[in-house]
């Protein structure tokens, strides 16, 4: 059964660190090493930087016309840029009180994204970092996000062997991570959800939204945070009750995917009955009455 798997990862999870409320003045990508991560590898690929002055041009002054959606930290617009290229701009859009939280997720989205290279994680194109403006850059993708395809907001339906592709697609990009990848050592995603995954015209998978991430301490199995970092309705319950962040944290929240692709339900939804609003509960609930049955 589906909620059998979730349940077998229900271990340990990680987070990251808080970074000091320093006041960011723009640097080079090589100096924004976060302390508890190990030196750099030479990238494959340099990140291209840009101005405002090109985010606005590519997307026609951040037109409405060119919107697609908004975030946690900003809009996203879709934008062309001079070489003809069709990409996702999301300029971020950081409340004065949670300032720090906003400029260390852009460091940490723009650092580790320049260094890992997988068709199934969205590829970074550059950054702007113009004064105290914030934008990053990406592939654009034509399906938009998986829970859009889910929850019906868009008119393409997803069939059982899209879901299927999506799933391993999704799994592939995790291992990925969870292995040295281009890091060195093992990244926990920490906010994998439906929304983070993105589609191709194809549906191919790709994982999104790297401001949470932490690189694992060398040699540890688990990393103890101080405060829980993530989404709700994919929290991983050992993380939640020790604060201690592991790779199966990610497993988990993999696992809670997985019941949204296989029923079409969010994994919370406060618009439904106290019983029915966080699906994991909800299917072990409906487990716990068929066992019951079974046993009658």
């Amino acid at each position: 059964m589906p909620f059998g798997f979730v349940s077998s990862w229900n271990k340990r999870r990680r987070s990251k660190s808080i970074d000091q409320n320093d006041n960011w003045n723009h640097k080079p990508m090589e100096d924004w090493q976060s302390k508890d991560q190990s030196p750099s590898p030479k990238r494959r690929i340099r990140s291209m930087v840009f101005t405002l002055k090109e985010m606005r041009d590519a997307t026609c002054s951040f037109s409405e016309v060119n919107f697609l959606g908004k975030g946690g930290f900003g809009r996203v617009y879709k934008g062309k840029l001079k070489n003809g290229e069709v990409v996702a701009i999301k300029k971020m859009e950081i409340p004065q009180s949670r300032k720090a939280d906003g400029e260390r997720e852009f460091r940490v989205e723009v650092d580790i994204l320049s260094r890992l290279d997988h068709p199934n994680l969205v590829s970074l194109i550059g950054y702007c970092a113009d004064g105290t403006h914030r934008f990053l850059v990406y592939e654009f993708m034509d399906n938009g996000n998986l829970q859009d395809h889910l929850n019906g907001i868009v008119d393409a339906k997803m069939d059982w062997h899209s879901r299927l592709k999506v799933a391993l697609g999704a799994a592939k990009g995790l291992a990925y991570l969870h292995s040295t990848s281009g890091v060195g050592i093992p990244i926990v995603h920490r906010d994998f959800k439906s929304t983070n995954i993105l589609l191709s015209k194809d549906f191919e998978a790709k994982i999104s939204d790297f401001g949470l991430a932490k690189l694992m301490p060398d040699g540890q199995e688990d990393y103890a945070t101080s405060r829980i970092l993530g989404t709700f309705g994919y929290f991983d319950p050992e993380y939640t009750s020790t604060g201690k962040l592991t790779l199966q944290s990610d497993v988990y929240a993999f696992g809670v995917v997985l019941l949204e692709l296989l029923t079409g339900r969010k994994a919370l939804d406060l618009n439904q009955g106290p019983m029915d609003q966080n699906l994991v509960l909800q299917i072990r609930h409906m487990l716990t009455i068929e066992r019951s049955c079974v046993r009658w």
